[in-house]
């Protein structure tokens, strides 16, 4: 009887526990917008010169003012657990870019000119005085061209991990982003048997054959969510939020804009150390955890050679080396809002 009732105490103590993790994973999401929401932020509209319609967020003003830029297959909820804390010192504004989100979709216009005149449009007519500006990924390549473009309206910036030089022609091929959704992006546009980017990317991004064994059983799962939750994103109990969160916005997301990546239309005509090199703003580079695989893909934004090379070109930089993947401000959200009172010192006689 002792040892019956212990083998049913150990059950249901898993159980609990597994409950638990499943229910983090699934509710991290919603838990984290109605915090943002709590925190007075609301999301709007906008029409800019170009016809564009951007989606974006605005939070109480609190101070000055910040826009942050998200990364590739994002959206400005990807930023939902630093929103809170942001807010209690600045404006805060962040926007979809056009191709993502609740954004308009521009193929054709998914470049880093039309998208940081987007920038400049927004930051001239929606927000009306100059910004910090934040770009994670290559949101930072967009926010070095806006820095560079239009020097009034940005008095800083936090460069969050952004790919510097790595996504240069020569190099794009070995950069981890070109093999986990350029190329995958650019397949399915090639063909017509699948009609659901989110379930192609589960199948073919550069980062599920790290399963083994247990890639193809979460690709079956992955499929049937989506078939039975077209309008939902994807999200699996098994899988930790940081995972659920590379390809959380995936069903709101063009794969155009990934497949410019993958024809070099979106960098087309952008010098990155020209760029830099007109960035004279103070200027923060947050440079995170890579490695270069057996394969020689570089797994990250950065080496150390490029963000050394990108901060020396710019007039007054400093690198931050975190211990992070690439979502800092996902993993570290009070880390990376400090990054902004220190930037706003900077840019304050």
């Amino acid at each position: 009887m002792t040892v019956a009732i212990t083998v049913a105490v150990i059950v249901v103590v898993g159980s609990a526990g597994l409950g638990g993790y499943a229910w983090n994973n699934t509710t991290y999401a919603s838990r984290d917008l109605q915090r943002v929401q709590d925190a007075g932020f609301r999301e709007a509209q906008a029409v800019l010169p170009s016809g564009t319609e951007l989606n974006f967020t605005e939070g109480p003003d609190n101070g000055p003012a910040v826009l942050l830029l998200h990364g590739q297959g994002a959206a400005w909820a990807s930023y939902a657990r630093t929103l809170p804390e942001l807010a209690t010192g600045f404006h805060v504004y962040a926007i979809d870019f056009a191709g993502h989100g609740d954004s308009a979709r521009t193929p054709g216009r998914y470049d880093v000119h039309h998208l940081g005149q987007d920038v400049v449009d927004f930051i001239r007519e929606v927000i009306g005085e100059p910004v910090i500006l934040s770009g994670h990924s290559s949101g930072g390549l967009v926010a070095a061209w806006v820095a560079a473009a239009a020097p009034e309206q940005v008095r800083g910036l936090v460069f969050e991990d952004p790919p510097f030089f790595s996504t240069d022609p020569d190099r794009m091929p070995q950069q981890f982003n070109y093999v986990d959704l350029a190329e995958p992006a650019h397949e399915y546009l090639q063909q017509d048997a699948v009609d659901d980017f989110a379930s192609w990317y589960i199948e073919h991004n550069g980062w599920i054959g790290y399963f083994g064994g247990g890639r193809d059983g979460i690709v079956s799962y992955a499929k049937s969510y989506r078939q039975k939750h077209p309008d939902q994103p994807l999200s699996l109990w098994f899988l930790p939020p940081n995972t659920n969160e590379s390809f959380a916005y995936m069903h709101e997301f063009d794969p155009a804009f990934a497949d410019a990546f993958y024809t070099l239309a979106w960098q087309e005509g952008f010098d990155q150390a020209a760029t830099l090199e007109k960035v004279l703003q103070p200027s923060i580079l947050v440079h995170a955890n890579w490695r270069i695989t057996d394969a020689g893909i570089l797994e990250g934004a950065m080496t150390d050679d490029d963000a050394a090379r990108a901060c020396d070109r710019m007039a007054d930089c400093v690198i931050e080396r975190v211990d992070t993947g690439h979502g800092f401000h996902f993993e570290k959200p009070a880390d990376f809002a400090a990054l902004f009172h220190q930037i706003h010192k900077r840019t304050t006689p």
